[in-house]
């Protein structure tokens, strides 16, 4: 699996479960603005104690996030069974808050500026223009 560092926003509303061994987990969609007018879509997973980070933080539709995690492809069936894709998961490994405007209804104790913000350093390495290969089918 592949290490992937994202910038993005939540698509939709965390709702925890319990999985058969007793583990807390959600999922949620993540997108990605990969370029002008193109969207990178991820289906972000989180466990246990993360979980619990993004419940204490209050995360919700429209956050804005980077994300760190194990990026998996994945095929996957449509529910009528006749269509075959491919998707990108995202195991959670960390999650910080990015600046900028807040989602409607958070309220102002939510980190919104680069003071209060979780933003991480730049990482050591050469910077990429955004353009991205495509996926092997």
């Amino acid at each position: 699996m592949a290490q992937i560092f994202a910038f993005g926003r939540v698509e939709n509303d965390l709702v925890p479960k319990k999985s058969q061994n007793d583990s807390t987990y959600a999922g949620f969609g993540f997108t990605e603005q990969a370029g002008k007018g193109q969207y990178q879509y991820y289906q972000v997973w989180a466990w246990d104690d993360e979980v619990s980070r993004l419940i204490q933080h209050r995360i919700k539709k429209g956050s804005r996030l980077w994300i760190t995690g194990r990026l998996q492809l994945v095929d996957c069936t449509s529910s009528h069974g006749k269509n075959k894709t491919k998707i990108l998961k995202v195991y959670l490994s960390d999650f910080g808050f990015l600046p900028g405007p807040l989602p409607k209804g958070t309220s102002t104790d939510f980190p919104n500026d680069t003071e209060t913000a979780n933003v991480p350093s730049s990482p050591s390495m050469e910077i990429l223009d955004g353009e991205r290969e495509s996926l092997p089918e």
